[in-house]
């Protein structure tokens, strides 16, 4: 992130009793040199009748030749659930809970793929709209509102009956044939016993910088099947295997989401790909449009949280107080900004602490400009008080330093864009000092040698670029130490 200002702002961020919270925060952006908005998704395929209500697996039993059946009672086994958040807060303790597989969307209707974000219509966009799924009957439930939408009986997910392969999948396929979800040229092979099979696939991110499709690691891959849900991780190959089987067809889809951070495509929407209800392997390769944005943006937020990153510390953690990081992918050119850091957002989650602009960049260029933004938030996380007050040109030629040393991990021969003084106000502020201080390129500079994580430990409790290059020359023993004032004040 370019920063063009970093202007004082007042954010009140939560009333518990009679105290109130404010923390003051400065908004970073990263300049840019100098394809449409998308909308919200709100459609819906076909309503279905549920087959795996109480009601309708009572009829399905019944149904059965009396040489499947057994003393089996029929009863509730998990609910099939609306949550209702009435605000960010609401929906930041539902996504805590990393047992439930929440959905945007009922999950008795057919759906439609293709879709990157659903927001249920009855709902304003600032607002979080409905979350669905199943859960046990002996789930214990949030502090946020919610519907009991059917009682459900699962018998794949009944441990007993995991062992009674013939009677579940009778008994499941006359509970599809009664309420209409049979598919006569898929499903209907009774004669026969259906294969299990197990949901995996490869997802691959095209890179217009090596100008081929390369795998994209930790996307976490969703095959749903009415209310079981199996997931898997794609590795550094991008394959992934789900945990868990099916006999019968399911839903792939994919968040852009870990843990620790989410890509937002609107104010409270995560971003996401609904791909097809098939059997069989998914293999998805992305170019073009939202998802290679997304995507990119979910590749760089990867890297800084969960791939090596040369001893640096991480961006802040997911914990209640500050939630995951969210990263606004705006799909939309901007002339004056490529991204912004707005560490205020962080409390609570409330909004989105990083913005992504100008989808049209290269691959590296757009990679570059998350891991800036990051640099900030780690910077903000690791020191907070002195983040917030600490000159323009330190915190930004830290974060340019940053972008170059883990970008060219992925991209050898990336190079950020730098300006001295001569440039002026405010693009001065965006230094090659940390490069200059770790390469061995000598010519103006003769400094070298210095590690990215010693520069990071010597920027703790300081906040001037004088005293941050006097902490650099004090702390180390570097044969080059003595021209660390000649450098800095080079890009000053």
């Amino acid at each position: 992130m370019n920063k063009f200002k970093r202007n004082l702002i007042f954010t009140v961020f939560l009333l518990v009793g009679t105290i109130v919270f404010f923390s003051c925060q400065k908004e970073q952006m990263e300049l840019s040199p100098q394809e449409n908005k998308t909308g919200l998704n709100s459609k819906l395929g076909k309503k279905l009748q549920n087959p795996y209500s109480v009601a309708n697996m009572k009829k399905a039993y019944e149904n059965l030749d009396n040489s499947l059946k057994s003393s089996l009672t029929i009863e509730t086994t998990h609910y099939y659930v609306k949550f209702k958040p009435k605000n960010e807060e609401e929906l930041n303790i539902l996504k805590q809970d990393t047992t439930l597989e929440l959905y945007d969307y009922p999950l008795d209707y057919e759906v439609i793929e293709g879709q990157d974000a659903y927001h249920d219509p009855s709902i304003p966009d600032t607002l979080p709209t409905y979350q669905y799924c199943a859960v046990p009957v002996d789930y214990s439930f949030p502090d946020v509102d919610y519907d009991i939408l059917e009682n459900l009986f699962i018998p794949e997910e009944i441990e007993t009956l995991k062992s009674s392969d013939t009677f579940v999948d009778a008994l499941v396929d006359e509970a599809l044939r009664i309420t209409g979800n049979l598919n006569q040229s898929k499903d209907n092979t009774l004669k026969r016993r259906r294969r299990k099979w197990r949901p995996a696939g490869t997802i691959k991110l095209w890179d217009d910088h090596y100008n081929t499709y390369r795998p994209l690691e930790g996307v976490v891959v969703r095959a749903r099947r009415w209310f079981t849900t199996h997931p898997g991780t794609t590795d550094s190959s991008g394959y992934y295997s789900c945990n868990g089987e099916f006999r019968r067809d399911a839903n792939y889809s994919i968040n852009w989401e870990r843990y620790n951070f989410e890509i937002r495509k609107s104010w409270l929407g995560t971003a996401k790909y609904d791909g097809p209800k098939q059997t069989g392997n998914w293999n998805l390769n992305i170019r073009y449009g939202n998802e290679e944005f997304f995507a990119t943006i979910f590749k760089a937020a990867h890297h800084y949280y969960y791939k090596n990153i040369k001893g640096l510390r991480r961006p802040p953690l997911n914990s209640f107080w500050h939630t995951k990081l969210r990263i606004r992918a705006y799909y939309e050119q901007n002339s004056d900004v490529n991204g912004t850091h707005a560490p205020g957002k962080r409390f609570l989650g409330l909004g989105s602490a990083i913005k992504i602009y100008n989808p049209q960049r290269l691959s590296e260029d757009i990679y570059g400009t998350v891991i800036h933004e990051m640099a900030h938030a780690s910077h903000w996380s690791m020191d907070k008080w002195h983040y917030n007050h600490c000159d323009d040109i330190v915190a930004e030629s830290w974060a340019r330093g940053v972008q170059w040393e883990l970008t060219r991990m992925v991209y050898p021969n990336y190079q950020p864009w730098y300006c001295t003084s001569s440039c002026g106000s405010p693009y001065s502020n965006y230094t090659g000092v940390v490069e200059d201080m770790i390469d061995s390129v000598s010519g103006y500079d003769q400094v070298s040698g210095y590690t990215i994580r010693q520069i990071e430990d010597a920027l703790i409790n300081e906040r001037y670029w004088n005293n941050w290059m006097l902490n650099i020359k004090n702390r180390y023993n570097n044969g080059t130490e003595n021209n660390l004032e000649s450098l800095f004040n080079y890009w000053n």
